[in-house]
């Protein structure tokens, strides 16, 4: 990744974590959100693979599997 992506994913990062306060679920959301930004910035071939590997499970539903796996 350049220094740019890095920048850009955490300004996007620190953007919604002032909108939804601290917590872990905006931490999870502005990491997704960044993810899509940087495959959106992709050439058109590449953006829908790119976006297919992006993880777009909400986080409460990815805090339920995670609790599932580690009990």
């Amino acid at each position: 990744m350049t220094i740019r992506l890095i920048s850009t994913r955490l300004l996007y990062t620190a953007a919604i974590m002032l909108m939804g306060g601290c917590s872990t679920a905006s931490w999870y959301e502005g990491f997704k959100q960044g993810a899509v930004n940087d495959c959106n910035k992709q050439p058109p071939g590449a953006q829908q693979d790119c976006l297919s590997r992006v993880n777009h499970q909400t986080y409460d539903n990815y805090e339920k599997e995670r609790a599932a796996k580690n009990p």
